[in-house]
């Protein structure tokens, strides 16, 4: 049996620090070890992280890295697999032993299942339940049209994903699992298994996901493996047009959220005969204000 490192990329996670960490304790696969990383927090993080002893092992950055960078300087601690936990998220106790035996169970570089979705006070108020569950094999052509894999419930294998030449990409600041995974899914086989193995925290804030990085990284990578790979685009015409699509979309929800209606809809409207989603969002959209907009985003997103 392989160790497994648990990566855990803090920035002031005090608040919920402890019970993340005792999710890894309370873990039925007993061969495992927290890489913390301290990515200068100014806050009582070190503290906590330090009191629980020699398994869990700290690191602190020289100076406060982006997400891309802090979890590539967390990868080079870590053992043969790697399991990444934030410090606000709670594994259920099973979810290193289900991710650990999926991943032995082929030549896979990466196993991921299914998350409950929690409110501030640690309260379930939803599910995620990926659409690929069951499925095994190449990802690839599914990422591109639905990218499902929660990072928080995924288990890696360090050696495949570094014999590829990927790791974390340091350019990206928030959508750095995206870049990873539809990378390793280029050359590398997955497993999706349909246990729920985390309870992954919803925080009211809409900023997150909606930074105005989000959709340049989607492009990003996409052109990136375009340019890596340049005959994959012509194998992949309708996958790799939703995947773009999605980027304007999601640019569309960054400049919604700033109340920049003309502009949203000048983006909408070149997405908005690819596909029938897009075609109500855009009709939606033209509503006055954004009270219709933002009941679709509450009701997908719990924020």
């Amino acid at each position: 049996m392989h160790k497994i490192s648990v990566l855990m990329n803090c920035y002031n996670g005090e608040s919920y620090l402890d019970k993340a960490i005792e999710s890894v304790f309370a873990q039925s696969h007993e061969l495992w070890e927290i890489i913390f990383i301290d990515n200068c927090s100014n806050d009582n993080s070190a503290k906590i992280a330090q009191s629980y002893g020699e398994r869990v092992k700290y690191f602190k950055t020289n100076t406060n890295l982006n997400l891309g960078s802090a979890r590539k300087f967390g990868v080079e601690k870590c053992s043969k697999y790697i399991a990444v936990l934030d410090t606000d998220d709670i594994w259920l106790p099973n979810c290193l032993e289900v991710l650990y035996n999926a991943i032995k169970s082929g030549n896979y570089a990466l196993a991921y299942g299914n998350q409950f979705q929690i409110d501030n006070k640690g309260e379930r108020i939803g599910f995620i339940k990926n659409i690929y569950s069951g499925n095994k094999g190449n990802f690839f052509n599914k990422l591109l049209l639905q990218f499902d894999i929660p990072l928080v419930a995924s288990l890696i294998d360090k050696e495949k994903m570094l014999s590829a030449n990927l790791n974390f990409d340091e350019n990206i600041y928030g959508s750095e699992e995206y870049c990873l995974f539809v990378q390793m899914a280029v050359k590398l086989d997955f497993i999706a298994v349909h246990d729920f193995l985390v309870n992954y925290r919803v925080h009211n804030s809409l900023s997150t996901k909606l930074h105005d990085k989000i959709h340049k990284e989607r492009k990003y990578t996409l052109n990136k493996i375009i340019e890596e790979n340049p005959n994959i685009r012509s194998l992949y015409p309708k996958p790799f047009s939703e995947a773009f699509s999605r980027g304007c979309y999601y640019e569309v929800q960054y400049l919604a959220y700033k109340k920049k209606k003309h502009q949203a809809l000048k983006i909408m409207s070149t997405i908005m005969l690819k596909d029938i989603r897009y075609f109500f969002l855009t009709i939606i959209l033209l509503f006055p204000g954004f009270l219709f907009w933002n009941f679709i985003q509450h009701k997908k997103y719990k924020r």
